[in-house]
């Protein structure tokens, strides 16, 4: 079966599905693609998104097309590939779709500090990088949005999301080898686990949980904090687990959904 993985700027995604290539997957990688014709226009990755872009919206959408076709063509074709790419859960609609998510502050520390990327952007300081990352999100959901109608970040496209924030490439990569096995047996349609320390800890909440033991947590920005679960929490927390199942139930008080929209999550 083919993994499609995508993710959060600097969410790690690209590390994770080398590690699968590793595990003896084919790897395919978009990102490349767009590097390389960011690279070969003279211009920085974010500038030729904005290119791309701004061709878009004209009815040009030849850079698209090319590497969609190209993912198309593949995941018909071929068996046991992991790709590395955006949009590719979308044009391999048969495989085991996966968004690895990363909260901002860590996703900006790390391509800050990563200086063996290639073709990697250079910044004045983590709060330049941070801002940076924001908006080239903001304009590639746009983009997706006008050319293929599809909301990147609705959390419903995928099977499994995943948080990288605490959590290696190589641990990432196992569990997504682990659900994908109980995904093929039906065992669930949709999942998304959080590291247990990404989520905010509030004594005062229900320790009360719902049915499968999801620990249910509240969103800000993409933060989260905790709802129910309060028991199952400290035992995650306690066992220095990496991953537990959690059902988004909804915003902080005065908190904004961000880029990411949970609502349409399947319930487990």
């Amino acid at each position: 079966m083919n993994i499609t993985i995508t993710g959060n700027l600097g969410s790690g995604k690209s590390s994770v599905a080398k590690i699968l290539k590793e595990r003896g997957y084919e790897y395919s990688s978009t990102g490349n693609i767009f590097r390389q014709l960011a690279m070969e226009n003279g211009l920085s990755v974010e500038e030729f998104n904005k290119k791309v872009n701004e061709a878009a919206n004209r009815g040009d959408h030849s850079v698209d097309k090319m590497i969609d076709d190209t993912t198309t063509r593949i995941a018909k074709e071929r068996d046991n590939v992991v790709f590395d790419s955006r949009l590719a859960w979308h044009f391999a609609p048969k495989s085991f779709k996966v968004f690895i998510i990363t909260n901002i502050d860590e996703a900006s520390r790390r391509v800050f500090h990563d200086s063996l990327r290639v073709n990697s952007e250079v910044y004045e300081s983590q709060e330049v990088c941070r801002k940076a990352l924001i908006n080239r999100q903001k304009l590639e959901t746009v983009r997706y949005q006008e050319v293929y109608h599809i909301d990147y970040y609705d959390m419903s496209n995928y099977n499994l999301v995943i948080d990288s924030t605490y959590a290696t490439p190589a641990e990432i990569a196992q569990e997504i080898l682990d659900k994908m096995v109980e995904y093929q047996n039906g065992n669930f349609e949709k999942m998304m686990e959080l590291n247990p320390a990404s989520i905010k800890f509030i004594e005062e909440v229900d320790s009360d949980l719902p049915k499968k033991d999801v620990v249910e947590v509240l969103e800000k920005g993409g933060s989260f904090s905790l709802h129910v679960g309060k028991n199952r929490l400290k035992e995650a927390l306690a066992h220095n687990e990496k991953f537990i199942p959690v059902r988004v139930t909804g915003l902080e008080p005065g908190g904004e959904d961000g880029f990411m929209n949970f609502g349409n999550m399947v319930k487990l």
